[in-house]
């Protein structure tokens, strides 16, 4: 488990619902493996990355317990030092009524899996938010907070919203911002669009802006894209060159159930922007084509304390598959210990999504 090096400073604020507001989500990590001679010469490095969808379906939300679902991949999860996850089906709890597809919403015990393979952020803008409105929201913060894992893309208040989700990871500043295209044609309730961040560009360039010169790296997470397809589309080439053009240093995607390519792309001013457009399904029940493949998305942060330039090298995709054993049971597992039995190979998906240095 990661090592906390310093507090969760929070803020404990009463709302009309009489749930915690976090204040401040500067939450410190410590480096996994830190290599001495990087600290003796003032570079210090870490690693941050994403797994995508996480949507439990009818034959996954019935499962008791998530933790051996994750138990083959959960050293290479844990040993990413920062890890983002896209937590897709709201986790309401039971009290709601749990569901699958077309609503969602699923037992809060998938938090404990995610707590246990060290998951440090949850992005919840999808367009599965409101599937449950503004209660369902609620519900799953009230179960999000309990588990102590900081979130964002949906809030439970305005105070919530204005809250920057920054992060201290090795004395490396990583500040994460969150949206989706939108949610099935479920409307915000009135006056409360903090609820969840919709994609618009004027407001995605406003908010990394504000938050550009207060950390060393900006992470944007993005729900976009067609379902189902292997490649972008330009509706999400534009955005990210709109993103990379802003300033930001990665953005993770998700939505479309099924992997597509890695690039890097330049922004204004030369700077560099990596995208991985989509990571496909880390944990469904969906039975489609390429929609039981994901995997790891990782990249390489490097501060120079002297400096203050932050680099983000070694983009890494690490293929994974959801299976089923003989007690019906759902598991993420390497790729490479099922592809006989998958549509694809280990190394299609490595030379298909392209982000792996040789």
């Amino acid at each position: 488990m990661k090592k906390m090096i310093a507090l969760l400073i929070m803020t404990i604020a009463l709302t009309g619902c009489n749930r915690p507001v976090i204040e401040h989500t500067n939450i410190h990590f410590t480096k996994k493996q830190v290599d001495f001679g990087e600290i003796q010469y003032g570079i210090h490095s870490a690693s941050i990355g994403m797994i995508g969808d996480i949507l439990l379906h009818d034959q996954l939300y019935i499962q008791d317990d998530f933790l051996p679902a994750f138990a083959e991949v959960r050293d290479e999860l844990r040993a990413v030092d920062f890890l983002i996850a896209n937590q897709e089906s709201m986790p309401g709890g039971k009290e709601l009524g749990l569901s699958g597809y077309p609503a969602f919403n699923s037992p809060a015990h998938i938090l404990d899996a995610l707590k246990d393979i060290d998951v440090n952020l949850l992005s919840i803008a999808n367009n599965h938010t409101l599937d449950y409105g503004e209660r369902g929201i609620l519900a799953a913060l009230k179960n999000i907070q309990a588990a102590d894992i900081p979130y964002v893309g949906a809030y439970e208040s305005e105070k919530d919203l204005q809250t920057p989700r920054i992060f201290e990871v090795n004395d490396i500043s990583i500040g994460v911002l969150g949206y989706t295209y939108g949610t099935n044609g479920i409307p915000t309730p009135a006056g409360k669009d903090y609820l969840v961040n919709r994609i618009d560009p004027k407001r995605i360039t406003k908010e990394i802006q504000a938050m550009r010169d207060d950390v060393d790296v900006v992470v944007v997470s993005m729900h976009w894209g067609n379902e189902y397809e292997l490649t972008q589309n330009a509706e999400q080439e534009e955005l990210a060159k709109v993103i990379a053009d802003v300033g930001a240093d990665i953005i993770f995607g998700h939505h479309p159930h099924v992997i597509q390519p890695f690039e890097m792309i330049e922004g204004k001013d030369g700077h560099e922007t990596a995208v991985f457009y989509s990571l496909g399904n880390f944990y469904s029940g969906q039975k489609f084509e390429y929609t039981d493949i994901g995997g790891i998305a990782k990249l390489v942060l490097s501060k120079n304390m002297s400096t203050g330039e932050t680099t983000v090298t070694h983009p890494e995709f690490i293929p994974t598959a959801v299976v089923k054993d003989a007690d019906q049971y759902y598991r993420v597992v390497p790729l490479t210990s099922v592809e006989k039995d998958k549509i694809v190979t280990h190394d299609w998906v490595v030379e298909h999504v392209g982000a792996n240095e040789s």
